[in-house]
């Protein structure tokens, strides 16, 4: 019965290490295995059987540095410019400039096959990952640190959640009844909806500045201007010579990745964090003002999160900052607009899984993560309480 006992578990834990699937992950687990494992105690037995159940992937970019947080895509460029281009070309659909699904019959076949339908899910998912950190990120967090099984059931929970109102309608076709009836408000609905998209290109624009300066600003209105001539000469050709439309469908998302990879390569720029004091993050000074006894805000946000920037504004009010000057309160802010893997490890050593991540430091001690979200009333409540002071205070005229 040893196979149920400690030297069993290591023997199939050295299996386990040195046959992932992943050859990288074969070498960094195995080589790791086959020198310590039999010096494993108990206690460090179950830690490192909680280690081989994680994904390949994740595993290999934690042992690499590339700490993976929510809405970690939004750190590429290149991705920022695609999403970009597709949410400004999806305006310009709805606003009835274009319409490839009747044009195209590449593009009709792939929608009769719903696969129109499975890519708008996953822009979606691109588009709306930051914003929704702080509903998911604990659920998501936790499954992908579980073990196959349990992670599958738990994105299919969620999945289930998400497309509970159509499943309803489905099972009980009556209620149909109660849904607005197809008419021509449906055509001037779309054409309203084309401006949240250019919003969300204009926000996404305001990101990719963030990002790499305002020298992409210009190289990026150039490359959206040729897509939407394409557009338009898509448009044109395609009831005239079908061959040439066709080619066009091909070239233009290859114009478009060709773009996003051209500016990516754009030298970034320090990011700026305005008139207001503010100290940026990083591990040696908190450490610093930490051993001092100081008193320390720090915020964790990034130019892609809108639940960020909301509270960032609620942070740089007059009353809040006034509030933390009258008690000696020292402002960090960590800006992971970019990839940063000192932030990342931050932020999985305290248990933040996503953004927004806030935390206070009372005289060098934490008090523990804060709210993702709050109102400027909200954050002087808690503030007053750790600090023993009155949400009234005012820092006195200098």
């Amino acid at each position: 019965m040893d196979d149920f006992g400690l030297e069993g578990r290591k023997r199939r834990l050295l299996y386990r290490s040195t046959h992932r699937g992943c050859k990288e992950t074969d070498i960094l687990l195995g080589a790791f295995a086959e020198r310590y494992l039999a010096l494993l105690d108990e206690e460090e037995l179950v830690r490192y059987e909680k280690i081989v159940e994680l994904d390949d992937e994740l595993l290999y970019s934690y042992v690499v540095g590339h700490f993976l947080g929510w809405g970690f895509q939004m750190q590429s460029p290149a991705l920022v410019i695609g999403l970009l281009h597709v949410t400004f070309l999806v305006g310009m659909s709805f606003s009835g400039f274009f319409d490839l699904s009747i044009k195209v019959p590449f593009i009709s076949a792939m929608a009769a096959h719903n696969v129109g339908s499975f890519f708008a899910g996953v822009l979606s998912a691109l588009i709306g990952t930051p914003c929704s950190a702080p509903f998911m990120v604990s659920a998501v967090s936790f499954a992908l640190l579980q073990p196959g099984p349990r992670s599958v059931a738990i994105f299919q929970v969620m999945g289930l959640g998400m497309a509970l109102p159509y499943l309803v309608i489905s099972c009980s076709p009556g209620l149909t009844r109660l849904l607005p009836k197809p008419g021509q408000w449906m055509e001037y609905l779309k054409q309203f909806l084309a401006f949240p998209m250019y919003a969300t290109s204009a926000w996404l624009l305001h990101v990719l500045v963030s990002q790499k300066g305002i020298h992409v600003l210009l190289p990026t209105a150039l490359s959206i201007v040729v897509v939407s001539s394409g557009i338009w000469f898509l448009r044109v050709m395609s009831s005239v010579k079908m061959q040439a439309s066709k080619a066009l469908v091909v070239l233009l998302p290859l114009f478009i990745v060709g773009s996003a990879v051209y500016i990516d390569r754009f030298r970034g720029h320090d990011h700026e964090y305005g008139k207001l004091a503010q100290v940026e993050f990083s591990e040696a000074r908190l450490a610093r003002l930490l051993r001092k006894g100081k008193t320390v805000f720090l915020a964790v946000g990034a130019e892609w999160c809108l639940t960020c920037k909301v509270n960032e504004k609620v942070l740089e009010s007059a009353p809040v900052q006034s509030f933390l000057r009258a008690h000696g309160v020292t402002y960090m802010k960590a800006d992971w607009t970019n990839m940063d893997s000192t932030i990342a490890e931050y932020l999985n050593e305290r248990g933040g899984g996503g953004i927004p991540f806030y935390e206070l430091y009372v005289k060098g001690e934490s008090v523990g993560p804060m709210p993702q979200i709050f109102s400027e009333k909200a954050i002087l409540e808690i503030l007053s309480k750790h600090l023993n002071a009155s949400p009234n205070s005012k820092v006195s005229a200098e």
